[in-house]
């Protein structure tokens, strides 16, 4: 949730009309440089975190149900079905940046595979994760829908003045029209490898990682020191082996990103197993765990705060161009989120949304 929430900030400030743009062409040079840094380090890796969860949490209920001998299909299709409805109104109501209608679409790819051999899973995992480099490959061929681009300047400059001075309605206006334009990226980009990180974690919950990495911190230790070895290789590197006058180009460069976002990704995941299976960091990062435990309300409850801070109807901080600072704003809205996560559970077991996702997932 501090990583999805450090990520978020920096999308509430601007539109993805075109993010990059903006964020590429910042009038301080010092904040140009912490930009390219910061983002580097944390676009989609902490996607693959939240998403990696998500897959593995799905195999444990699968697994309980697999005990009581009970029929787990009916009741995911539920959940997956209020998880959708949830993510439509996210969108429509607070941000087009939301990832619980990817997650529920995500989720339902999963039932047609839950029987197949790990082997198999592995293989379609690594298909849709990688998916954006066999598309673009393709594309060298056949025309096909433009994966990577949902710029449009005009719109960009529309967007600054409307989020940052317009009401609430004439934000979701607009709001409608930016998730509409970035249609494209999410159905053949973040989508599928969404699918895929989805499908990592399922099958790691399979083989209970985080008892493996409980039972044997040594070996992960390696592990995860390899790992973040081939991350960080893969991180300064992968732009190298891109001839950049090759109609291939941009398919071998996203392949290369990809594998670098899944080591640096797993290096994040394996570190946070390691520290969390010695009890007495864990019972240091209890308050995080709490985060852990009402994500949904948690992830709300950012794009809710976020709105008022950045949106005409609120504060109107858009277009802030100080990414220190628009940074600094996450991290607050973090530490308040943990205070009052920490208040909720003295006298609650569960959050609020997950309590209703709860009670219309098992309909009672």
């Amino acid at each position: 949730m501090f990583g999805i929430v450090l990520v978020n900030v920096l999308g509430f400030n601007a539109s993805f009309f075109d993010f990059g743009g903006y964020y590429n062409n910042l009038p301080d040079a010092s904040q140009q440089n912490f930009y390219n840094i910061y983002i580097s380090l944390t676009a989609d890796k902490f996607i693959f975190l939240f998403s990696f969860l998500f897959g593995y949490g799905i195999y444990m209920q699968y697994e309980k149900f697999n005990e009581k001998n009970k029929n787990f299909i009916p009741f995911f299709i539920r959940r997956m079905l209020v998880l959708s409805l949830f993510g439509i109104a996210h969108i429509f109501f607070l941000w087009a940046g939301d990832i619980l209608l990817s997650y529920a679409i995500a989720g339902f790819m999963i039932l047609p595979i839950l029987k197949l051999s790990t082997k198999w899973q592995i293989f379609i995992a690594l298909i849709f994760y990688f998916f954006i480099g066999i598309w673009l490959a393709i594309g060298v061929w056949v025309r096909l829908p433009n994966a990577l681009s949902s710029t449009c300047t005009e719109c960009l400059e529309n967007a600054k003045i409307i989020y940052a001075n317009g009401n609430y309605i004439d934000c979701l206006k607009l709001r409608v029209q930016e998730y509409l334009a970035f249609r494209n990226i999410n159905a053949f980009y973040y989508l599928p490898k969404i699918i895929g990180i989805v499908l990592f974690g399922f099958i790691a919950s399979k083989y209970k990682l985080h008892q493996k990495v409980a039972d044997d911190k040594q070996k992960w230790s390696f592990i995860f020191i390899a790992t973040s070895i081939i991350g960080a290789i893969s991180y300064f590197g992968y732009e190298k082996i891109v001839d950049f006058e090759s109609p291939f180009a941009d398919s071998i460069y996203m392949t290369g990103y990809e594998f670098m976002s899944l080591f640096v990704g797993f290096s994040y995941l394996l570190l946070l197993l390691i520290l969390a299976s010695y009890k007495s960091i864990a019972n240091l990062l209890w308050p995080i765990a709490l985060m852990g435990s009402t994500s949904l309300t948690n992830y709300i409850m950012q794009s809710l705060i976020m709105s008022v801070i950045f949106y005409g109807w609120g504060f109107g901080l858009f277009g802030h161009t100080k990414v220190t600072t628009v940074v600094l704003i996450g991290i607050c809205v973090y530490l308040f989120q943990v205070a009052l996560t920490i208040n909720w559970f003295r006298f609650y077991n569960q959050g609020p949304l997950e309590k209703f996702w709860r009670n219309l997932s098992y309909r009672n």
